[in-house]
């Protein structure tokens, strides 16, 4: 009966954590369905998006959590440059790749939407839905910059222990991520395997011991590579217990004061207890490293003791002389060393070669390589005022637009349809405000005239929207005004304020 009960309660009830568990592997799987030969007519066949997702994951732990940087996008664009020319050797357009690696980046990040998918608990007897990201977003002083996930690092660091860090490191960085989302469940695993690891390690320094006791150059080995691998990140690892444990400690304090932690006061007490024994077990695995460096030292000296006293015995030898009264053997040791070769020799044919070295005055002098131009350098300036002409090109293609298709309308409708177009950060862009600022010093704008003789900064991009811009020539017979309103209307945006205007098409 009590079989029984066991199996419908794997069955039953632990259904709901092992889906939940699963949610770390789903979209990796997921991300391995898209294929490359529906892209671009199959253009880009050869590339492999697991492998992309992967190095795209380890850089994100390398630069969030070593570094401990977020990512731009930028950054990113660059580590995807070199992973496509390095290791698809894929030679492209600099603008197919842009788009390429856009492309990527949308699928990874799931077009901004987590990846998600339903499953039966059959104890509530409904479906549920898991959702899940690998990679996340958030805005840095008006920056967006990204990072991973504590769910993709924990699915990384399952397929493989990262190269050249201890898995003791890695284990908390990720228990950091897990206590900040303030999932002490998932917090308490994982100090669960950093026990294991460190029992590992000690039951490792016991065997290198043995090694030691019979062999003692394999056991030299060994022991290095113990040491490289382990003693060398104990104090990065004491540095992460102790962060650790002052997050546990804010939390603690948290949910004192805050009722909504109450139910989660359990899992933390939980966590803090086994991260102090955690810690404990880590003092006692430093106090092992102690006690193995100083046996291996002691063993290796006496290994070469022995090793030299069974070719040559200087107590025996010693005392053999003390008894027969006679030195005559010290002969043996004494004389190779005061056998010291002294002739000093000199080759003719060095001679010639003295005798054939070219002078200073036959040396060739330095060749000067002219320096080129670089044709594709730009100034900061000349950045900035492309930066600003391309702010401007799109203001105004949105305003003509609006123009046309509308009689009349006011500042707070154009800030809606920029919003809609460019999303809400748009209005925190200092090139809008001196958009405005520029549109509003003439109260009436006729294109034609503006085509034939621009008098303001603004009318000459007006003037290149129209004449090189494709599609601009749709705007060359506009004419519009401006009209500020009466009540002096004020507009916030974005915690900034703005008076209100109104656009009327023609020139009435």
């Amino acid at each position: 009966m009590s079989e029984e009960y066991t199996l419908v309660r794997d069955i039953v009830y632990d259904h709901n954590e092992r889906m939940l568990n699963i949610r770390k592997y789903y979209p990796f799987f997921k991300l391995t369905d898209i294929s490359f030969s529906q892209y671009k007519e199959g253009k880009f066949a050869v590339l492999d998006m697991g492998y992309i997702v992967m190095a795209v994951l380890r850089f994100f732990i390398e630069e969030n959590n070593f570094r401990e940087k977020m990512v731009t996008y930028n950054e990113y664009m660059a580590f995807m440059q070199d992973v496509l020319k390095r290791d698809f050797e894929l030679v492209i357009e600099e603008d197919e790749e842009k788009e390429l690696i856009a492309y990527i980046f949308d699928k990874l990040k799931n077009d901004g939407k987590p990846f998600s998918y339903e499953y039966f608990d059959p104890v509530s007897k409904q479906r549920k839905t898991v959702r899940t990201k690998i990679l996340d977003n958030k805005i840095v002083d008006d920056n967006v910059v990204y990072y991973i996930t504590s769910d993709a690092i924990e699915f990384y660091l399952d397929t493989k222990e990262i190269k050249d860090e201890s898995n003791i490191t890695i284990a908390q960085v990720l228990l950091t991520k897990m206590i900040s989302t303030r999932n002490f469940k998932g917090g308490t695993e994982v100090v669960s395997r950093i026990n294991n690891e460190v029992s590992r390690l000690i039951s490792k320094k016991n065997e290198i011991l043995g090694i030691l006791s019979y062999d003692i150059f394999e056991g030299i080995k060994a022991y290095e590579s113990f040491i490289k691998t382990t003693v060398k990140w104990f104090d990065e690892e004491q540095k992460l217990f102790d962060k650790n444990k002052q997050l546990i400690e804010q939390a603690l304090r948290a949910g004192e004061e805050d009722n909504k932690f109450y139910e989660a006061m359990e899992d933390i007490y939980h966590l803090e207890s086994e991260l102090n024994r955690a810690m404990n077990k880590h003092s006692e695995l430093l106090n092992a490293c102690t006690v193995l460096q100083a046996k291996a030292d002691e063993m290796v000296v006496q290994a070469k003791f022995n090793r030299l006293k069974s070719s040559f015995d200087f107590r025996k030898v010693l005392s053999d002389m003390i008894k027969s009264d006679n030195t005559d053997n010290l002969n043996l040791f004494t004389k190779p060393l005061l056998r010291l070769n002294v002739k000093k020799t000199f080759s003719l044919t060095l001679l010639d070669n003295m005798l054939n070295m070219r002078t200073e005055a036959m040396e060739d002098g330095e060749k000067i390589k002219e320096n080129k131009y670089d044709e594709n350098f730009k100034y900061d300036d000349e950045i900035e005022d492309e930066r600003i002409f391309e702010n401007h090109r799109i203001f105004l293609a949105i305003l003509f637009d609006m123009l046309i298709a509308n009689e009349e309308f006011d500042l707070r409708q154009y800030n809606e349809e920029l919003v809609k177009k460019l999303g809400k950060n748009v209005l925190k862009n200092g090139d809008y405000y001196s958009f405005v600022t520029h549109l509003c010093q003439k109260s009436s704008y006729d294109m034609s005239e503006v085509i034939e003789k621009p008098d303001t900064f603004l009318e000459g991009f007006m003037k290149k929207v129209i004449t090189e811009e494709s599609g601009g020539a749709k705007y060359k017979y506009l004419i519009f005004r401006i009209d500020f309103s009466k009540d002096n209307e004020i507009l916030e945006n974005m915690g900034n304020e703005i008076v209100n205007v109104h656009f009327r098409n023609g020139a009435q």
